[in-house]
């Protein structure tokens, strides 16, 4: 199985808490519940990035949430 490669931001509403590059073993789908760089987050977008290999990932926090 081929492994998938993102470009992810991780937001807090319009604020971004961290980006950076992940790599999966099975494709991320919107709605997806994930933890990355320490925080639980719902998977908002995945973009094709034109031209290349990777994905462009959006991960809302859940931080306030009221999440633990």
């Amino acid at each position: 199985m081929a492994i998938v490669e993102y470009r992810y931001e991780l937001r807090d509403g319009n604020e971004i808490l961290a980006t950076g590059h992940l790599s999966r073993e099975q494709p991320l789908e919107v709605g997806q519940e994930i933890e990355i760089a320490g925080h639980l987050g719902t998977v908002r977008a995945v973009e094709a990035i034109f031209g290349g290999h990777e994905f462009h990932l959006v991960v809302q926090s859940r931080r306030g949430s009221g999440a633990t």
